[in-house]
């Protein structure tokens, strides 16, 4: 399986920015699928680009600085709204990249995801280095990967896998959408 990488992310963020915008909410639970996405801030420009791929799928995902009920210094009130963001989105993913491993909020987003959605809603996407090194987080590896299929010469066709299974994205995105 290979992975997104720091360029690759940064190059889809780039193309047609007004598009992805329309996708980005703040309100979760008006969508049939909604992806809560743990992230460092420092990794934005990262993050856009994802937004901007899962958008194309039609898939909501939820930022929390996107969100302007969050208040604008971390605080009690942040991580109690964090959590309750984290139960009502569909599926939890974080984006690990070097510096989301060093924050102080993403360690703790995956526990209280952990606790509250269970392995099987839980996916990491490591982001590879631009030499397509990705060097993650021990305790990362218990959840599925999200990166592009092997199986494929598509640039854009991913899967979730996790202990050498693979399940397509739209399958495994699928048994998680609230019917309409």
């Amino acid at each position: 399986m290979k992975y997104f990488t720091t360029t690759e992310l940064d190059g889809l963020r780039t193309q047609h920015l007004t598009e992805w915008f329309a996708n980005v909410k703040s309100d979760p639970t008006q969508a049939k699928l909604s992806v809560f996405l743990s992230h460092s801030h420092k990794d934005r420009p990262l993050v856009e680009g994802l937004i901007r791929y899962f958008a194309k799928q039609g898939i909501t995902i939820y930022v929390d600085w996107n969100d302007g009920a969050m208040p604008r210094v971390t605080d009690r009130e942040t991580a109690a709204k964090l959590k309750k963001r984290i139960d009502t989105c569909s599926v939890f993913m974080v984006l690990a990249t070097p510096n989301a491993i060093d924050s102080k909020w993403v360690p703790w987003e995956v526990g209280v995801a952990d606790q509250m959605k269970g392995e099987e809603r839980i996916t990491v996407i490591p982001v590879a280095d631009a030499s397509g090194r990705y060097a993650g987080a021990e305790y990362l590896q218990l959840y599925r990967r999200f990166g592009k299929s092997d199986y494929s010469d598509s640039p854009w066709l991913f899967e979730a896998q996790k202990d050498n299974l693979s399940v397509g994205l739209g399958d495994y995105f699928k048994k998680f959408a609230k019917p309409y």
